[in-house]
Protein backbone atom coordinates (compact mmCIF):
# COMPACT_ATOMS: atom_id res chain seq x y z
CA UNK A 1 0.00 0.00 0.00
CA UNK A 2 2.72 2.50 0.70
CA UNK A 3 4.20 1.66 -2.55
CA UNK A 4 1.09 2.31 -4.69
CA UNK A 5 0.80 5.49 -2.13
CA UNK A 6 4.10 6.97 -3.40
CA UNK A 7 3.49 5.47 -7.12
CA UNK A 8 0.17 8.36 -6.86
CA UNK A 9 2.18 11.00 -5.21
CA UNK A 10 4.80 11.15 -7.80
CA UNK A 11 3.02 10.98 -10.37
CA UNK A 12 0.13 13.43 -9.29
CA UNK A 13 3.12 16.37 -8.32
CA UNK A 14 4.92 15.35 -11.56
CA UNK A 15 1.36 16.02 -13.40
CA UNK A 16 0.84 19.09 -11.93
CA UNK A 17 4.73 20.16 -12.67
CA UNK A 18 4.29 19.82 -16.53
CA UNK A 19 2.71 23.16 -17.35
CA UNK A 20 4.34 26.32 -16.98
CA UNK A 21 2.19 28.50 -14.38
CA UNK A 22 2.26 32.29 -13.04
CA UNK A 23 -0.28 32.53 -10.64
CA UNK A 24 -1.00 36.70 -9.28
CA UNK A 25 -2.27 37.28 -5.82
CA UNK A 26 -3.28 40.86 -4.54
CA UNK A 27 -2.40 42.20 -1.44
CA UNK A 28 -4.98 43.96 1.09
CA UNK A 29 -6.41 46.94 -0.75
CA UNK A 30 -4.48 49.11 1.49
CA UNK A 31 -0.99 47.91 0.85
CA UNK A 32 1.11 49.06 -2.19
CA UNK A 33 4.01 46.37 -0.49
CA UNK A 34 4.51 43.19 -0.89
CA UNK A 35 4.39 40.89 2.36
CA UNK A 36 6.71 38.84 1.04
CA UNK A 37 10.31 38.36 2.57
CA UNK A 38 13.53 38.60 1.45
CA UNK A 39 13.07 40.88 -1.57
CA UNK A 40 14.64 43.76 -3.38
CA UNK A 41 12.62 46.91 -3.68
CA UNK A 42 12.99 49.49 -6.40
CA UNK A 43 10.53 52.36 -5.46
CA UNK A 44 11.76 55.17 -8.09
CA UNK A 45 12.27 57.67 -5.22
CA UNK A 46 15.72 58.67 -6.60
CA UNK A 47 15.26 58.36 -10.16
CA UNK A 48 15.62 61.58 -12.52
CA UNK A 49 12.14 63.37 -13.02
CA UNK A 50 11.69 62.52 -17.23
CA UNK A 51 13.01 60.33 -19.32
CA UNK A 52 15.84 58.15 -18.79
CA UNK A 53 17.61 55.27 -20.48
CA UNK A 54 19.74 52.12 -19.08
CA UNK A 55 18.26 52.81 -15.17
CA UNK A 56 20.34 50.42 -13.45
CA UNK A 57 18.32 48.71 -10.49
CA UNK A 58 21.44 47.75 -8.61
CA UNK A 59 22.14 44.12 -8.31
CA UNK A 60 18.93 42.78 -10.14
CA UNK A 61 18.46 44.60 -13.71
CA UNK A 62 18.59 47.16 -15.96
CA UNK A 63 15.49 49.29 -17.32
CA UNK A 64 15.96 49.88 -21.15
CA UNK A 65 13.95 53.16 -20.55
CA UNK A 66 11.78 55.23 -17.77
CA UNK A 67 9.45 57.87 -17.33
CA UNK A 68 9.15 58.90 -14.09
CA UNK A 69 6.75 61.45 -12.46
CA UNK A 70 5.53 62.91 -9.29
CA UNK A 71 2.54 61.71 -7.69
CA UNK A 72 -1.11 62.44 -8.70
CA UNK A 73 -4.23 60.85 -8.46
CA UNK A 74 -3.30 57.94 -10.92
CA UNK A 75 -0.51 56.84 -9.68
CA UNK A 76 2.39 57.13 -6.51
CA UNK A 77 2.37 55.17 -3.56
CA UNK A 78 2.55 56.97 -0.14
CA UNK A 79 5.37 55.92 2.25
CA UNK A 80 6.37 57.59 5.62
CA UNK A 81 8.51 60.23 3.96
CA UNK A 82 5.88 60.99 1.23
CA UNK A 83 2.33 60.48 2.61
CA UNK A 84 0.92 62.51 -0.17
CA UNK A 85 2.54 59.80 -2.84
CA UNK A 86 6.06 59.46 -4.00
CA UNK A 87 7.66 59.32 -7.40
CA UNK A 88 6.13 56.42 -10.32
CA UNK A 89 6.80 55.14 -13.45
CA UNK A 90 4.42 55.77 -16.24
CA UNK A 91 4.13 54.58 -20.06
CA UNK A 92 1.98 55.91 -22.42
CA UNK A 93 -0.29 59.45 -21.25
CA UNK A 94 2.42 61.19 -23.82
CA UNK A 95 5.28 60.33 -22.26
CA UNK A 96 7.13 59.22 -24.98
CA UNK A 97 7.83 55.82 -23.29
CA UNK A 98 4.94 53.70 -25.31
CA UNK A 99 6.72 50.60 -23.32
CA UNK A 100 9.51 49.77 -20.42
CA UNK A 101 11.59 46.98 -20.26
CA UNK A 102 13.30 45.35 -17.09
CA UNK A 103 16.20 43.02 -18.46
CA UNK A 104 17.02 40.82 -15.29
CA UNK A 105 20.15 39.87 -14.10
CA UNK A 106 19.05 36.41 -12.76
CA UNK A 107 15.95 33.99 -13.93
CA UNK A 108 13.23 35.27 -11.06
CA UNK A 109 10.22 33.65 -10.22
CA UNK A 110 8.68 36.22 -8.37
CA UNK A 111 7.98 39.58 -9.22
CA UNK A 112 5.65 42.27 -7.63
CA UNK A 113 4.64 45.64 -7.94
CA UNK A 114 1.43 48.76 -7.17
CA UNK A 115 -0.38 48.62 -10.32
CA UNK A 116 -2.63 51.73 -9.86
CA UNK A 117 -5.72 53.24 -11.96
CA UNK A 118 -5.52 50.36 -14.07
CA UNK A 119 -6.83 50.37 -17.50
CA UNK A 120 -7.86 49.02 -20.67
CA UNK A 121 -4.35 49.51 -22.32
CA UNK A 122 -2.41 48.75 -19.56
CA UNK A 123 -0.05 45.44 -20.80
CA UNK A 124 2.53 43.77 -18.46
CA UNK A 125 4.19 40.54 -19.85
CA UNK A 126 7.34 38.18 -18.70
CA UNK A 127 9.74 36.97 -20.83
CA UNK A 128 12.64 34.28 -20.57
CA UNK A 129 14.27 34.57 -23.48
CA UNK A 130 11.89 34.75 -26.44
CA UNK A 131 9.39 33.07 -24.36
CA UNK A 132 6.50 35.02 -23.49
CA UNK A 133 5.54 33.56 -20.02
CA UNK A 134 2.71 34.93 -19.55
CA UNK A 135 0.53 38.10 -20.42
CA UNK A 136 -1.52 40.13 -17.85
CA UNK A 137 -4.28 43.08 -19.04
CA UNK A 138 -6.19 45.27 -16.93
CA UNK A 139 -9.12 43.19 -17.80
CA UNK A 140 -7.85 39.52 -17.12
CA UNK A 141 -6.36 41.04 -13.82
CA UNK A 142 -7.29 44.17 -12.32
CA UNK A 143 -10.78 44.17 -13.03
CA UNK A 144 -12.10 40.95 -11.13
CA UNK A 145 -10.42 42.62 -7.99
CA UNK A 146 -13.34 43.52 -4.90
CA UNK A 147 -14.78 46.80 -5.30
CA UNK A 148 -12.67 47.59 -2.19
CA UNK A 149 -9.65 48.18 -4.69
CA UNK A 150 -11.51 50.87 -6.41
CA UNK A 151 -10.14 53.79 -6.50
CA UNK A 152 -6.67 56.01 -4.96
CA UNK A 153 -6.77 54.36 -1.74
CA UNK A 154 -5.69 57.97 -0.60
CA UNK A 155 -8.99 59.22 -1.10
CA UNK A 156 -11.29 56.22 -2.81
CA UNK A 157 -13.94 58.68 -4.22
CA UNK A 158 -10.82 59.91 -6.38
CA UNK A 159 -11.19 57.72 -9.60
CA UNK A 160 -13.12 55.27 -8.28
CA UNK A 161 -13.42 53.83 -11.77
CA UNK A 162 -10.30 52.06 -11.85
CA UNK A 163 -8.68 49.86 -9.71
CA UNK A 164 -5.20 50.29 -7.38
CA UNK A 165 -3.54 46.98 -5.69
CA UNK A 166 -0.36 45.33 -4.82
CA UNK A 167 -0.28 42.58 -7.32
CA UNK A 168 2.08 39.93 -6.64
CA UNK A 169 2.98 37.08 -9.38
CA UNK A 170 4.77 33.67 -8.31
CA UNK A 171 6.21 31.04 -10.75
CA UNK A 172 5.38 27.49 -10.19
CA UNK A 173 9.06 25.25 -10.33
CA UNK A 174 8.95 25.20 -14.21
CA UNK A 175 8.33 29.04 -14.77
CA UNK A 176 11.15 31.77 -14.21
CA UNK A 177 11.68 34.94 -16.24
CA UNK A 178 14.33 36.98 -17.27
CA UNK A 179 12.94 40.35 -19.01
CA UNK A 180 9.34 42.54 -17.48
CA UNK A 181 7.70 44.30 -20.37
CA UNK A 182 5.14 47.16 -19.53
CA UNK A 183 3.56 48.75 -22.32
CA UNK A 184 0.72 51.51 -23.02
CA UNK A 185 0.07 51.88 -26.76
CA UNK A 186 -2.71 54.69 -25.84
CA UNK A 187 -3.23 57.95 -24.62
CA UNK A 188 -3.97 56.43 -21.33
CA UNK A 189 -1.36 56.22 -18.64
CA UNK A 190 0.51 52.96 -17.07
CA UNK A 191 1.53 53.88 -13.84
CA UNK A 192 2.69 51.57 -11.24
CA UNK A 193 5.53 51.97 -8.72
CA UNK A 194 7.76 50.12 -5.61
CA UNK A 195 8.51 47.08 -8.59
CA UNK A 196 9.50 44.08 -5.87
CA UNK A 197 11.71 41.16 -7.24
CA UNK A 198 13.47 37.98 -5.48
CA UNK A 199 15.11 34.98 -7.49
CA UNK A 200 13.83 32.69 -5.37
CA UNK A 201 10.23 30.96 -5.75
CA UNK A 202 7.85 30.86 -3.23
CA UNK A 203 7.82 28.21 -0.89
CA UNK A 204 4.89 27.22 0.86
CA UNK A 205 7.35 25.59 3.95
CA UNK A 206 9.50 28.88 4.32
CA UNK A 207 7.28 31.57 3.21
CA UNK A 208 3.91 30.65 4.64
CA UNK A 209 0.42 31.24 2.78
CA UNK A 210 0.37 33.47 0.39
CA UNK A 211 -0.83 36.71 0.37
CA UNK A 212 -4.49 37.95 -0.07
CA UNK A 213 -7.21 37.74 -2.61
CA UNK A 214 -6.14 34.97 -5.75
CA UNK A 215 -6.67 36.51 -8.81
CA UNK A 216 -5.79 34.17 -11.99
CA UNK A 217 -3.21 31.47 -13.31
CA UNK A 218 -1.98 32.30 -16.53
CA UNK A 219 -1.10 28.59 -17.63
CA UNK A 220 -0.06 27.41 -20.89
CA UNK A 221 -1.05 30.55 -22.30
CA UNK A 222 -4.73 30.85 -21.07
CA UNK A 223 -5.96 32.91 -18.32
CA UNK A 224 -8.40 31.97 -16.08
CA UNK A 225 -9.67 33.65 -12.85
CA UNK A 226 -9.10 32.12 -9.54
CA UNK A 227 -11.00 31.90 -6.19
CA UNK A 228 -9.68 31.10 -2.59
CA UNK A 229 -12.00 28.09 -2.82
CA UNK A 230 -10.84 26.74 -6.77
CA UNK A 231 -7.55 26.38 -5.19
CA UNK A 232 -8.07 24.70 -2.06
CA UNK A 233 -6.09 21.58 -1.93
CA UNK A 234 -3.38 22.74 -4.15
CA UNK A 235 0.59 23.95 -3.94
CA UNK A 236 -1.44 27.96 -4.47
CA UNK A 237 -4.03 27.51 -1.31
CA UNK A 238 -3.83 29.76 1.28
CA UNK A 239 -3.07 27.21 3.85
CA UNK A 240 0.82 27.06 4.91
CA UNK A 241 1.31 23.20 4.12
CA UNK A 242 0.49 23.69 0.37
CA UNK A 243 2.21 21.01 -1.22
CA UNK A 244 4.25 21.79 -4.40
CA UNK A 245 7.57 20.78 -5.94
CA UNK A 246 8.56 24.39 -5.57
CA UNK A 247 12.88 25.55 -6.55
CA UNK A 248 14.83 25.31 -3.08
CA UNK A 249 11.85 24.24 -1.17
CA UNK A 250 13.00 21.17 1.59
CA UNK A 251 11.12 18.12 0.44
CA UNK A 252 7.55 17.58 2.28
CA UNK A 253 7.40 14.97 5.03
CA UNK A 254 6.20 11.64 4.30
CA UNK A 255 3.46 12.28 6.68
CA UNK A 256 2.58 15.38 4.28
CA UNK A 257 2.39 13.33 1.08
CA UNK A 258 0.88 10.29 2.52
CA UNK A 259 -2.15 12.52 3.86
CA UNK A 260 -2.11 13.91 0.04
CA UNK A 261 -1.90 10.36 -1.84
CA UNK A 262 -4.22 9.72 0.57
CA UNK A 263 -6.96 12.56 -0.67
CA UNK A 264 -5.70 11.81 -4.11
CA UNK A 265 -6.87 8.56 -4.45
CA UNK A 266 -10.65 9.69 -2.98
CA UNK A 267 -11.31 12.18 -5.24
CA UNK A 268 -9.84 10.12 -8.02
CA UNK A 269 -6.80 11.93 -8.83
CA UNK A 270 -7.86 15.35 -9.63
CA UNK A 271 -4.87 17.05 -8.18
CA UNK A 272 -5.92 20.22 -10.01
CA UNK A 273 -9.12 21.92 -9.74
CA UNK A 274 -10.82 21.84 -13.11
CA UNK A 275 -11.12 25.82 -14.59
CA UNK A 276 -14.27 27.02 -16.78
Amino acid sequence: MKKLLYFITFAALTQAAQASVIITYAEDPSSNLSSLSGTQVFNFNTTAIGKSSNVSWKGVGTFDQLYVKPADAYGGAADALNPKGSLYSLQGAGSGVLASTLKLESESSYFGMWWSAGDAKNVLEFYNGDTLMGRFTTASLMDPLPASYDGNPLNRSINRGEPYGFINFFGDEKTSWDRIVLTNNGSSGFESDNYTTRVAAWNPLVDGALPGVPVAIVEGGKTTSVTTASLEGTRWSLNESSVGAIPGAPVPPWTLLAAFAAVVVARGSKFMPKMS
